[in-house]
Formats: C-alpha cells, sequence, structure tokens
C-alpha cells in the first residue's frame, strides 16, 4: 500500500521550452551588456556635471572668501574633487579599446568582449562610488557651511 501512495513526479513536459526561453535571456543579456553599461555612465556623467556645476555656482555665490582657511577648505573642495573623479571615471566607460581583434576567432572575439565589460563595468563602478562620495561630501559642506553661520 506505501509504494502506491510514493509516486516520481512526472517529467518535465517544457524542460525543453524553459531551457529554449533562458538561452533567449542569456543572449539577450550578452547583447545588451554594453549598451547598458554605456547607458548608466551616460547618466552619471549628466548627474555628476550638474552637482558640479550647481556646487560650484553655490560656492561662488557665498560669503566664504577669504574665511576659508586650514582643514576647512579641504570640506569644500573635497566635493569637487570628488565629483570630477567620478566624471572622468565615468568618462572612460566610452574610450575604446584598440585591442585588435580576429574576427575569425569565436574565442578570442569572446574574450576582447569579457575584457571589454569588464574594464567597462570597472570604470562604472568606480564613477558611481565617487559620485555617492562627492554627494556626502556637498552634505558635509552644507552642514559645516549652515554650523559656521549659525544657521544649524
Amino acid at each position: 500500500m506505501d509504494e502506491q501512495l510514493i509516486q516520481p513526479p512526472d517529467p518535465d513536459t517544457l524542460l525543453e521550452d524553459t531551457r529554449a526561453f533562458w538561452r533567449q535571456m542569456g543572449y539577450k543579456l550578452i547583447n545588451e551588456s554594453i549598451s547598458s553599461i554605456d547607458e548608466m555612465a551616460k547618466q552619471v556623467v549628466g548627474i555628476a556635471s550638474i552637482l558640479e556645476g550647481l556646487y560650484f555656482h553655490a560656492i561662488a555665490f557665498t560669503d566664504l572668501h577669504g574665511k576659508v582657511t586650514g582643514n576647512i577648505l579641504w570640506i569644500y573642495v573635497s566635493p569637487l574633487a570628488l565629483l570630477l573623479v567620478s566624471l572622468c571615471a565615468a568618462l572612460v566607460v566610452f574610450f575604446p579599446d584598440h585591442s585588435r581583434l580576429n574576427i575569425n576567432s569565436s574565442e578570442a572575439c569572446k574574450l576582447l568582449y569579457e575584457r571589454t565589460v569588464r574594464a567597462k563595468l570597472g570604470a562604472l563602478r568606480v564613477a558611481s562610488i565617487f559620485l555617492v562620495l562627492g554627494v556626502g561630501a556637498i552634505f558635509l559642506a552644507v552642514f559645516a557651511y549652515l554650523k559656521d553661520n549659525q544657521k544649524f
């Protein structure tokens, strides 16, 4: 009686369709990976540029001229430096790889593609990290400004 209750599961009739679906998703992922990294780098360039411009103009129109010296100067300069590093790292994503490609070798194409994606992704990560640090430095600079002017 126990043998009748335990039955092996039915084989997955859609197994081949499932495998084909995931292969198709893999192809799509590979085909779109470089363009999605490039698009994200464009966003970082835009955000870093806007933040740097706004911060620079905000500092230029404050009453800090001649009052900032020593360590406090680094608080006000660090956002510009961090955002500039972020901007430069994001721009590196767009520099072409000048490696020679042997189109007749699938292995050479694969290696070049993987190296290109790895380099672009690394530059995008650096850009993103410095963008976050730059935004944090802006908040620190705003806090220091408000504290020095007794507004906080």
